[in-house]
Order: C-alpha cells, then structure tokens, then sequence
C-alpha cells in the first residue's frame, strides 16, 4: 500500500499586495506567470510522486485565482495520476479575481474546495488594509 499525502502547490501572483502578508508574493510580475507554472510542473515531476497516493492537494498563494485557470489545469493534470479518488482538492481564491468560467475551469480540473480569502466587506476597510502596500 502506498503512503498517503498532502500537496501544497504555492501561487505567488497578486492582484494586490496586503501589508500584513507575511508569504511570498508578487503583484508586478505577471510575465512569469507562464515559466513559473513551468517550473512547478518539473518539480513536481521530479519529484517522483508514483511512489505515494495522494489525498489532499492545496493550491495556496499569493491568489491563485488572480492567474489563468489553464495554469491550475495543468498543475492538477500532472498530479492526478497519483490523486486518489476521494481526495480533497482545494484552492484559495478571492471573490475580485474569480469569475464563473473560471469556477467551472476549477471544477472540471478536479478542485471540489474552495478557501474564499476574503479581508473585509467594507471598502473603506479595504482601502485601509491596501495603503501600506
């Protein structure tokens, strides 16, 4: 029987930097976005995760939602040889970066979670948060 997993595949694209945010991301560039998801992909096939099932996957970030969701697919089409059937497969969005197209991308590419990062309802709190950034 093979050993059961957790993933956490790290986004680090923002629409907009919060000044309290303590993990690695980045606003200004997007241009990477591509060759980053790239790298991701060889990492995680490198990794040689054949030898392990695995049951959760998180994508995190940064916002993953603030980049294409043809990106998320492909992440999950590398790992899904090695998802188990019942796995819990999450990614953090926020409601200003997701559209329903892109729900419906998440769907289809297996994501049955979502993590709402949501910092406030009222925008003069919003706008608050966002002046040190």
């Amino acid at each position: 029987m093979k050993k059961e997993i957790g993933v956490y595949i790290h986004i680090p694209f923002c629409k907009s930097k919060c000044y309290y945010c303590d993990f690695i991301s980045f606003t200004d560039k997007n241009d990477l976005i591509e060759e980053y998801i790239k790298a991701v992909i060889q990492e995680i096939q490198n990794a040689n995760l054949g030898k392990y099932s695995i049951n959760t996957v998180y994508i995190g970030g940064g916002t993953p939602s603030v980049i294409d969701s043809k990106y998320i697919f492909k992440i999950l089409e590398v790992l899904k040889p090695d998802i188990t059937v019942d796995a819990e497969i999450t990614i953090e969005i926020n409601p200003g970066t997701v559209s329903e197209e892109k729900l419906k991308d998440y769907i289809n590419a297996g994501i049955n979670r979502i993590s709402i990062g949501l910092q406030s309802t009222k925008n003069e709190l919003l706008k608050e948060i966002r002046k040190n950034t």
